[in-house]
Parts: C-alpha cells; sequence; structure tokens
C-alpha cells in the first residue's frame, strides 16, 4: 500500500468559548505521521494557542498549551520532530479568540 501525504487546515480556527477545530482524524485501520503543524496569527493583537492530540478520540494529550503568538506571526507546534498517530486519533485546535489564527498540519498517512 502507498504512503499518501495529506494535509488537515482551517482558516480562523475556534475560540476557547467553543469546540475546538479538528484538523485531521486518522482513519480506522491506519496509522499516520504528523510531520508539521503551524498556527498563524492573522488578528493585530497577540493570540494564544492550544493543540491536542486526541488518542482515539478521548483522551487528550496537548502539544502545546496556551503558548503566545504574537500579531502577525507563526508557531510551529510540530517541526522537526515527527508524532505517529493511531486509528481514531484526532488532532484539535483553539485559540484564544475565534477567528484570529489559522493553522495548517501536514500529513503521512497510511504508514504500516
Amino acid at each position: 500500500m502507498a504512503n499518501t501525504f495529506k494535509k488537515g487546515f482551517s482558516s480562523g480556527i475556534s475560540g476557547t468559548s467553543g469546540s475546538p477545530t479538528t484538523l485531521y482524524t486518522v482513519p480506522n485501520s491506519k496509522a499516520s505521521i504528523l510531520i508539521e503543524l503551524d498556527c498563524c496569527n492573522t488578528s493585530n493583537a497577540s493570540q494564544t494557542v492550544t493543540a491536542i492530540l486526541s488518542h482515539g478520540g478521548s483522551t487528550d494529550i496537548h502539544l502545546v498549551k496556551n503558548v503566545p503568538i504574537p500579531a502577525g506571526s507563526t508557531l510551529k507546534v510540530i517541526s522537526g520532530q515527527k508524532i505517529v498517530a493511531e486509528a481514531a486519533d484526532v488532532v484539535k485546535v483553539y485559540a484564544s479568540n475565534a477567528s484570529s489564527v489559522d493553522a495548517i498540519l501536514s500529513i503521512l498517512e497510511d504508514v504500516n
């Protein structure tokens, strides 16, 4: 089976008052490698970002929590290291204010 590169992204992720934005859910019977996750503050004020790997969709593991991003800057949450995600794992993100941060995740899917 061939490996497949994918991306998960969202323009204007959810704020802390709502549910986190889901960027990617690992398909059943597959494993994936999370290659890079970037979050860009598109607002004119500092924002904080939280990124979570939800194991099986139920046990949340923070990749970063409430990390500040200055206005107009980008935070590399995953860069250089690789994170293995298993079937039904979910990558979720949220910011201190809704619609103030964009996020993009690069994935290598179906690795066995």
